[in-house]
This record gives C-alpha cells, sequence and structure tokens, in this order.
C-alpha cells in the first residue's frame, strides 16, 4: 500500500467522493471568498473559475470601490455577503487574543452601527445580488452579537470549523467554511495539496459518519488576492474535479443560504 507522501493526493478525495456515490449520497460543497474591495486580474480569474461552482464574495464595505461593482454587473453566479465593515483589529495588542473586527473591545452598539452602515453601502452597490450574510474578519464574531445582529435582519453567520448547529440563535443560520488553500502564518502562501486534500477529506467523512452536521456543505475559502499560482492551479483543479465527479456538487450559493441548509 502506497503511504500519503506516495500516493496522489487527488486520489484520497476521489475515494471519498466515491464513496458517497456508493452510498446513493452527494457530496455537496461551496465557496467562498474573502476579502474583496476592487477589480483586477486576480478577481476576473475568480469569477472565471466560478462560474460552473457559485461563489458567496465577501466584500468589505468601507474600502469598496466602484470597479467591483461594475465587475459583478454581469454575472450570475456570484452573491455578495457583508465582511465586517472595515476589516480593522479593535482588540487590544499584546494579549493574544487574535485579531478581531466584531468583538465587545470597543462596545456593541459600535460594532452594529458599523455593520448598519456597511450593510447599507452593500446593499445600494448589489441590491438582489446581496445577501444577508456576515462573515466576520478573520472568522471572529462574538456570540453576544447573534441575537442583535438578526434583529437587524440578517439571516446568516459564516465563519470556520464545522458547526455545532444550524441555528446560532433563531432566524440566524450558521454555514462555515472547512478547508483554506493558504498557510497565513510567515506570509501568504499556499499549504500544499496533500494537506488542503485532507482537510477536504476529513470534513467530508466526517460528514458521511455523521460525527459532524451532515447538512452543512463543506465549505472551499479562498482570497483572491493572497492566492499564488500553486493556489490557484489547485482550486482550478478542485473547481473542475467536484463538478465531474457523479457523488458531489458545488451548491449555488443562494441554496446554501436558503433554508433548510
Amino acid at each position: 500500500m502506497k503511504t500519503d507522501c506516495q500516493q496522489d493526493p487527488w486520489s484520497l478525495l476521489d475515494e471519498e467522493l466515491n464513496a458517497w456515490h456508493a452510498a446513493g449520497r452527494c457530496a455537496t460543497l461551496w465557496w467562498r471568498d474573502d476579502d474583496a474591495v476592487a477589480a483586477g486580474p486576480s478577481l476576473d480569474r475568480l469569477l472565471e473559475t466560478c462560474a460552473d461552482t457559485g461563489l458567496l464574495l465577501a466584500v468589505i464595505p468601507a474600502p469598496l470601490q466602484d470597479s467591483l461593482i461594475d465587475s459583478l454587473a454581469g454575472t450570475t453566479a456570484v452573491r455578495v455577503a457583508q465582511h465586517g465593515y472595515a476589516h480593522v483589529n479593535h482588540a487590544p495588542r499584546g494579549m493574544g487574543l487574535g485579531a478581531w473586527e466584531l468583538g465587545l473591545h470597543r462596545g456593541e452598539q459600535a460594532v452594529l452601527q458599523e455593520l448598519d452602515v456597511g450593510r447599507e453601502r452593500l446593499e445600494q452597490a448589489f441590491g438582489e445580488r446581496f445577501l444577508p450574510v456576515v462573515v466576520p474578519p478573520w472568522n471572529h464574531i462574538d456570540p453576544a452579537l447573534f441575537e442583535p445582529i438578526a434583529a437587524r435582519g440578517y439571516s446568516a453567520v459564516s465563519t470556520f470549523g464545522p458547526r455545532a448547529g444550524a441555528d446560532l440563535v433563531p432566524g440566524l443560520r450558521c454555514v462555515n467554511g472547512h478547508c483554506d488553500p493558504i498557510r497565513w502564518k510567515t506570509g501568504a502562501r499556499f499549504a500544499g495539496e496533500l494537506k488542503i486534500i485532507k482537510q477536504l477529506v476529513e470534513h467530508l467523512q466526517q460528514r458521511r459518519c455523521a460525527q459532524v452536521d451532515a447538512d452543512e456543505p463543506t465549505g472551499f475559502v479562498t482570497h483572491h488576492i493572497d492566492l499564488d499560482a500553486e493556489g490557484w492551479a489547485f482550486s482550478e483543479k478542485l473547481a473542475a474535479s467536484i463538478c465531474a465527479h457523479p457523488g458531489a456538487s458545488w451548491l449555488p450559493t443562494a441554496e446554501v443560504f436558503g433554508r433548510g441548509l
């Protein structure tokens, strides 16, 4: 038997998808891309790659440029979510807290007021393409904000990791990402085929074996601005591989954040 070092990493994904197919089930995935602000070659490549997969584009409202609005005008597969407000860390430094924009370090009302302003900007810019979904910068949000943002009409939050339950509070869904092709420490770079495929396979297998919520689709999370050549090659191959496999499918974003998921 081949070891992981000898085995083609993509065969690991094929084996897991084959197991779904043999069980008469479909492995569902969805795609989220964070930190969108403006148009450019990387965004163009992302939109081309995701033409057949669907995409939730997490847009930062404060620095949003008109070029991004124009670039999305002719697309049909892309929906927009709210990526915080300005993607600024407000957590105290030097305390090991990590980076937080949607924490309570500066008070709940300050956070909610910024979210209100940001949402209005995105609704005006993108119309029906905008979904009332919060994607917290750095995947951090204080749970105390769940009820207030649900009361403001947000329908979902998307962070990272298997969800504990489908609803964070009544009316506020949770649909997370589970795989990120970038290694962030010491500079953004591709994390490697084997590592990333293992991330995907782990969540898919846990779903298939009912070790996590099987109804939560497996989320692939990219940052198009930070992808290097290897990261792009992997992402494009994954998009095509899932489309081609009879035991897998990319879910349209509107379906991912609809009722029942």
